[in-house]
């Protein structure tokens, strides 16, 4: 459980925690005052599901990107420091969710569609 994977997408490197277990995907990025640029946070799910978050606690600007178990991106969301109301996945079959810092992935080009590498299993 937890530790951290090296993910890349395109050219782009993305450092990411791994919070694979109940009470680490609960706790999520709450209570912090910062992420670092190239950094975020990769919830592993055991098996594929419509994923819903929301931002109890954290005040950092997010993005949120859902995968596929192949890790394609299938969609990505803004997250609104502190509300409460859930961020849902169209889909139904999200087995990764990626959570960095706001613009992350549009400032980058980086896009639906597109696969990640490097994803702890």
């Amino acid at each position: 459980a937890g530790g951290e994977a090296k993910l890349r997408i395109g050219d782009h490197q993305l450092t990411v925690e791994v919070a694979d277990s109940p009470g680490e995907q609960a706790l999520g990025l709450m209570n912090r005052e910062s992420l670092p640029t190239d950094r975020g946070m990769i919830f592993v799910f055991g098996e594929p599901k419509k994923a819903s978050f929301w931002m109890r606690n954290t005040s950092i600007p997010l993005d949120i990107a859902f995968l596929d178990s192949e890790g394609v991106i299938l969609e990505i969301h803004p997250l609104v420091p502190l509300e409460e109301a859930p961020v849902e996945s169209r889909s139904e079959k999200v087995a990764y969710v990626i959570e960095t810092n706001r613009d992350w992935f549009a400032s980058r080009n980086l896009k639906p569609g597109m696969k990640v590498q490097g994803l702890p299993r």
